[in-house]
């Protein structure tokens, strides 16, 4: 890291043309640096809740991928899904973490969920760090995400 300090030293003098009396001397410095601060390292596990949490697979309409618990300080996720014109959702713009099936309109279709966490605006790329879900959506009798074929669970977030 390149630090620059910038002093300032003034002489505070009294007197006459002909005698000089030190009264003090003050020193300003600032310093400056053109490398930002690093963040602390990151070492976490996060395990979520259950997926279907209000109704059980193959009924439920809402499913979950919130953490189980609050995420570390500077982390949040962004949820993407695997369709043609993909759904993005941003937990540090308000996503609570509940994706509803009405946001899909598919028979017997599996629809991948892919889970990446950020670490201050910074991807985490440690490995084990994404999650992937994939959930059954079918649209018979009514919409239901109908059976979970994966779920990777817990990550393991390590940054830098």
């Amino acid at each position: 890291m390149k630090r620059i300090l910038i002093c300032t030293l003034i002489y505070i003098l009294a007197g006459s043309a002909f005698f000089a009396l030190p009264l003090g001397i003050l020193v300003s410095c600032n310093a400056d640096s053109d490398d930002p601060p690093k963040p602390a390292p990151l070492n976490a596990t996060v395990d979520f809740v259950t997926l279907a949490h209000d109704v059980p697979f193959p009924n439920t309409t809402i499913i979950n991928f919130s953490p189980s618990e609050a995420l570390p300080a500077g982390v949040t996720y962004i949820l993407t899904d695997d369709r043609p014109t993909p759904n993005t959702w941003n937990s540090a713009t308000g996503f609570n973490g509940q994706v509803n099936v009405s946001t899909y309109n598919l028979s017997n279709t599996d629809v991948t969920f892919t889970q990446t966490f950020y670490y201050n605006g910074e991807k985490i790329t440690s490995t084990g760090s994404e999650r992937t879900v994939i959930i059954n959506v079918d649209d018979f009798p009514s919409a239901a995400f109908a059976t979970l074929a994966i779920d990777t669970g817990s990550v393991t977030l390590v940054h830098p």
